[in-house]
């Protein structure tokens, strides 16, 4: 359609709210938009005295078609817009990646608490710290709370498991209060213990530790040193993490301060957590060229990513002028999901504006870093191309190699690099089934027709610009063939290693490039081909120890799943611990001569009864 016919059929649109989808010439949805009055949002994109800019104008400049879904209220349409979103990925939308949402820390509520690492709250008694951005990040912050504690790690359920066994390593070393010893800590000083864990989660990190200065002084003018050495080792760890932790306004403030940077070339968001005045944890997110910054595109990625965070604070500060419309839909929306009332403000003074221009200063000074670090990966993928004499950048970078063990469990793995990085995301792992004898160029071949007999258009089996594959010339020639047949030309080249077994040349079937001389396309293509490695022999293994819990080893008396494992590391495969003889069972470690016997009468009935099964098929 053109841009008058589009324009046409938008002006014969109601002015009611609904989603609307966007279309280019091949019918694939490139946006997702929502609006309280769907004949003025769409026809504005059409109209004749529309001047779009940048991304906006590249979008409309694709559009064929488009389709409208109406709702009741506005509130209805920025939920169903989230939903297409996800499951469309528009190109020109502003997307979150769904995770596994956003860890917590929990503390329970128990005789003796326990702190844990959670993505979800429940309700009841026990207490919740977070969100955090990322788990490493919880993670840290626990073990550095545990330690400057001394906090038990253990499995160890209290007060059942109290004099039970002996005190583990941590006890001897001083990192643990070992509260598993009988008479050492009362529950009385534990929950002391837990109530200054949690004062330092809640962000109280300056009183805590006062109160430990003023207990080490007691502790030093009453002679006891043990005890003042503690609390002189626990505040030095207190202040560690409170200096993580960066006062910034008055204690009572939680809030989540969003910065939003953009220019031609992309945009970034960055989110500052203020939790008791102190900047606990931070996030940011970056977007490409084509994904447009807007107020109701914000709307929408605040709301997708508050329902994937599921920790919604009173107040929201944003350094973007969003339109009174959407603010309300946001605080709208926000309130009902929370269950209390959420301001969401854009600060204009005071010490909430300069806290939102630090984010918006962090988001981009974040990008920009961002783009260095890309452009340093570019400007090494161009020398690359060229030293390969390739005609494209290998933006998608796909490597092959095949495992097997004697010929057994043979497997071929598949990575994938995009602009420089390994996306493991996007692996994939071929059981080879044509193949049982070690055969690798027919395990490669059966391994490159099933890839490619995916399309392109698949999300996750894009074409790559170059394939690299574990092996030399043979390996090269016989993938080549197989391309050729089906009708797939992309660049091929083998990574031939030396005797050090480190990756010394490329091949593209007749000729050897050299990385000699060239120290950074030499460590790019090892950690490639060790990675590529890596992954196939996981492949391999995991298949054979699947093989391991199916078989019937541990049917024989003696034999569990311990040492049917050590069996097959032994032997490799099943058939060589078939024939092995008493002598060569001994030498696995564990086997004694009763089981080495059961072993082998155990497998000479099975053969028995698989000839007279035979017998009876004649």
């Amino acid at each position: 359609m053109t841009r008058e016919e589009l324009f046409e059929k938008a002006r014969l649109l109601p002015a009611t709210p609904g989603v609307y989808i966007i279309k280019n010439k091949s019918g694939r949805i490139i946006y997702v938009g929502k609006s309280k009055a769907l004949k003025n949002r769409v026809s504005s994109y059409f109209a004749p005295s529309s001047d779009h800019r940048g991304k906006t104008r590249r979008m409309v400049e694709s559009v064929n078609d488009f389709e409208v879904y109406y709702t009741l209220t506005e509130l209805e349409a920025l939920i169903q817009e989230n939903q297409f979103i996800k499951q469309f990925q528009p190109r020109y939308n502003i997307k979150l990646k769904d995770g596994g949402g956003y860890p917590y820390i929990k503390l329970t509520n128990a005789p003796y608490p326990e702190f844990s690492i959670v993505y979800k709250r429940t309700s009841g008694n026990d207490k919740y710290f977070g969100p955090y951005s990322a788990y490493h990040v919880a993670r840290d912050i626990l073990e550095t709370v545990g330690k400057a504690f001394a906090l038990p790690t253990c499995n160890k359920t209290f007060p059942k498991d109290i004099g039970k066994g002996r005190p583990c390593l941590n006890y001897h070393i001083g990192r643990c209060c070992a509260p598993c010893v009988k008479g050492n800590v009362s529950r009385e000083e534990y929950a002391e213990l837990i109530n200054r864990a949690s004062a330092l989660l809640k962000g109280d990190g300056k009183k805590l530790i006062a109160q430990l200065e003023e207990g080490m002084e007691i502790a030093s003018e009453g002679l006891n040193f043990e005890l003042a050495a503690k609390l002189r080792d626990c505040i030095f760890a207190v202040k560690k993490l409170n200096d993580k932790q960066q006062i910034v306004c008055s204690p009572n403030v939680e809030a989540d301060i969003i910065g939003i940077y953009a220019d031609d070339l992309g945009s970034a968001v960055s989110l500052l957590f203020v939790r008791n005045g102190a900047i606990i944890d931070r996030e940011n997110f970056f977007f490409g060229a084509d994904e447009i910054i807007s107020s109701t595109a914000l709307v929408s990625l605040f709301q997708r990513y508050y329902e994937l965070r599921g920790y919604i604070p009173k107040k929201i500060y944003i350094d973007y002028d969003l339109e009174e419309a959407d603010t309300e839909l946001l605080t709208a929306y926000l309130t009902e999901k929370a269950g209390f009332k959420v301001s969401v403000i854009h600060p204009e003074r005071g010490d909430m504006r300069a806290l939102a221009l630090r984010a918006s200063e962090n988001a981009k000074q974040q990008l920009l870093h961002k783009r260095k670090s890309e452009d340093r990966k570019k400007d090494f993928l161009l020398s690359l191309a060229s030293l390969l004499g390739l005609e494209v950048l290998p933006d998608r970078i796909e490597s092959y190699d095949v495992s097997h063990s004697a010929g057994e469990y043979t497997s071929c793995g598949m990575i994938v690099l995009e602009h420089g990085n390994f996306v493991k995301k996007k692996y994939r792992g071929f059981n080879i089934h044509s193949v049982n004898d070690g055969n690798d160029l027919l395990a490669l071949e059966e391994c490159i027709r099933r890839r490619f007999a995916h399309d392109s258009d698949e999300n996750g089996w894009e074409y790559p610009d170059l394939i690299l594959i574990d092996g030399g010339n043979n390996q090269v020639n016989r993938v080549k063939n197989v391309m050729n047949e089906i009708g797939i030309y992309i660049p091929i080249f083998g990574m031939i290693k030396d005797e050090h077994h480190k990756t010394r040349t490329l091949t593209d079937g007749e000729n050897e490039i050299s990385l000699i001389t060239r120290q950074d396309a030499f460590v790019f293509i090892y950690k490639i081909q060790e990675e590529v490695h890596r992954y196939s022999l996981s492949l391999m293994d995991a298949k054979r120890r699947n093989a391991v819990k199916k078989s019937s080893l541990t049917e024989i008396k003696g034999v569990g799943a311990k040492r049917a494992n050590d069996l097959m590391l032994h032997f490799g495969t099943l058939s060589n611990l078939k024939k092995a003889t008493k002598e060569e069972l001994l030498e696995v470690k564990g086997v004694t001569e009763p089981i080495a016997d059961a072993i082998i009468d155990y497998f000479g009935k099975e053969k028995d009864e698989n000839n007279n099964g035979n017998s009876e098929g004649n």
